[in-house]
């Protein structure tokens, strides 16, 4: 579900089912604030690695890479989470990339790399 609407919407609706005993513009307002909050705390590079459009294939191949070389000790699941997106941006920095957790060509190249040498 959050994959398919992003994952400030996702915040926004599960935000909107927890509150209760409001009317639903004060739900919808109250969700927001919320959304933006946790949006806010963890930072606008990490929201927007968060929600980055990638195939579940590709993100597949990306963890099995990122475990491959000690950054990533997640489940291999192509589900693109916090957990993929800090492993990303620690393989970014360690290979002298810009480390904004999106994985961008680049990245994806030096990963397909990775794994072509196992």
């Amino acid at each position: 579900m959050v994959m398919r609407m992003g994952f400030k919407a996702a915040i926004v609706v599960l935000t909107a089912l927890v509150l209760t005993g409001c009317s639903r513009k004060s739900l919808e307002e109250r969700a927001r604030e919320q959304a933006e909050k946790v949006i806010g705390a963890m930072g606008v590079e990490q929201a927007r690695a968060l929600d980055q459009k990638v195939s579940p294939e590709a993100v597949t191949e990306a963890q099995q890479a990122l475990t491959q070389v000690h950054e990533y000790m997640g489940e291999v699941n192509g589900k693109l989470d916090a957990v993929t997106v800090n492993a990303i941006e620690s393989y970014q920095r360690t290979h002298g990339l810009k480390d904004d957790g999106l994985l961008n060509e680049k990245t994806e190249s030096l990963l397909k790399d990775e794994l072509a040498k196992k």
